[in-house]
């Protein structure tokens, strides 16, 4: 069960992170050979590529944390050699970051639901600005999945388990 849900976690990701880049970039694109040639461009080309880049960085977040490559610093860690205090700051490190994806999910959550309530929508293509929004919680939640997948991995001093998607 919980393979079938890291793969499907990792699908998510990926698809996010790679539809949302080439949309972007397609719609960008397009737009600025508009722009260039009849002087006018798409209205929502901005807007869109906005909604799609909260999308792609809350995708690539989750992304980051499975694959263990969020930024660090180490200096405290790389000074002492001793094992159980390297154990003892990643731990501790992992619970910060559980706690912060967690408070991410909850007030993500609670934004959500104003949104829903409010029926606010986006200026050019009045998309409700929940299916936006949504994306907090949903990163938010997926974060702190992987970090717990994190925190299991670093008690049964596991390395990364890198996810073969074909």
């Amino acid at each position: 069960m919980l393979k079938i849900l890291n793969k499907g976690m990792s699908w998510f990701e990926n698809g996010v992170i790679v539809i949302g880049l080439l949309s972007v970039t397609f719609v960008l694109f397009i737009n600025v050979v508009l722009r260039i040639i009849f002087k006018e461009g798409l209205v929502w080309a901005e807007e869109y590529s906005r909604m799609a880049i909260i999308w792609i960085v809350l995708g690539g977040s989750s992304a980051a944390v499975r694959e263990d490559v969020h930024m660090r610093i180490t200096a405290i860690t790389d000074f002492y050699k001793n094992e159980k205090f390297k154990f003892v700051i990643n731990f501790i490190v992992i619970l910060i970051s559980i706690v912060f994806t967690v408070f991410l999910f909850y007030t993500g959550t609670r934004l959500v639901v104003s949104m829903f309530q409010t029926n606010q929508v986006t200026p050019a293509l009045e998309i409700p600005l929940w299916w936006i929004y949504i994306s907090i919680p949903i990163g938010g939640l997926m974060m702190t999945i992987r970090y717990i997948q994190s925190l299991i991995r670093l008690i049964k001093k596991e390395n990364i388990v890198k996810v073969d998607l074909l």
